[in-house]
């Protein structure tokens, strides 16, 4: 350090200068900051893994930001874990649009869920008597001695189990045209829900 006078080389430890007997002001003690703590709310979703990046958007839009996630392949299902600061404003306004987000998405599962849910009932179902007719028809080429019978039984149990995939596929089909509207109001609804979310934190 040096003199503020004399400008003379000081060692520290003067209280006057030993050139021109200024005094010297003590050295300026430093200040170490102080941490800054951040107080975070938790919030945890579980959601269809075809629904994990609908699902984050939205609550980005909210204000959380996710910390991880968790696939569960045998349920198809992915469990999500956001935090949030708890300084953020509006919180009120913003727990209705989460609630709001979260019906939506739960619905757009279930709606696509929908899809194969009914063309699954209505295969498994043709495909187990098709099952049990080509069954009869072996046994009576093999057991009873039926050859002709069981070949044309046998037959008509081949032609079921054809006509389980083809029901499978025209019956998707047609559940896919039936929920489709369904499913887009609901992404809309996401959409407006998202924008309003947007306009709160924005007045924050």
């Amino acid at each position: 350090m040096y003199c503020s006078t004399c400008g003379s080389e000081l060692n520290g430890t003067e209280r006057v200068c030993p050139a021109c007997g200024a005094p010297v002001a003590p050295a300026p003690v430093a200040v170490s900051a102080q941490p800054t703590h951040s107080s975070y709310e938790y919030a945890r979703t579980t959601v269809a893994s075809d629904l994990v990046t609908v699902t984050c958007d939205c609550y980005e839009n909210l204000g959380w930001e996710l910390t991880g996630s968790k696939a569960s392949p045998a349920s198809g299902t992915t469990a999500l874990a956001f935090r949030r600061s708890r300084k953020i404003k509006n919180k009120a306004q913003l727990v209705k649009i989460q609630r709001t987000m979260d019906d939506l998405i739960e619905s757009i599962s279930t709606l696509e869920a929908e899809k194969t849910r009914r063309a699954g009932m209505r295969a498994l179902t043709l495909g187990v008597l098709s099952a049990l007719v080509l069954g009869v028809g072996m046994c009576c080429t093999m057991v009873w001695d039926l050859m002709l019978p069981g070949v044309i039984v046998g037959v008509l149990g081949i032609a079921g189990c054809v006509a389980t995939w083809l029901l499978y596929r025209s019956t998707v089909a047609k559940e896919t045209e039936r929920v489709t509207p369904s499913i887009e109001a609901a992404y809309d609804g996401l959409a407006t829900a998202c924008e309003e979310a947007q306009t709160v934190l924005a007045a924050a």
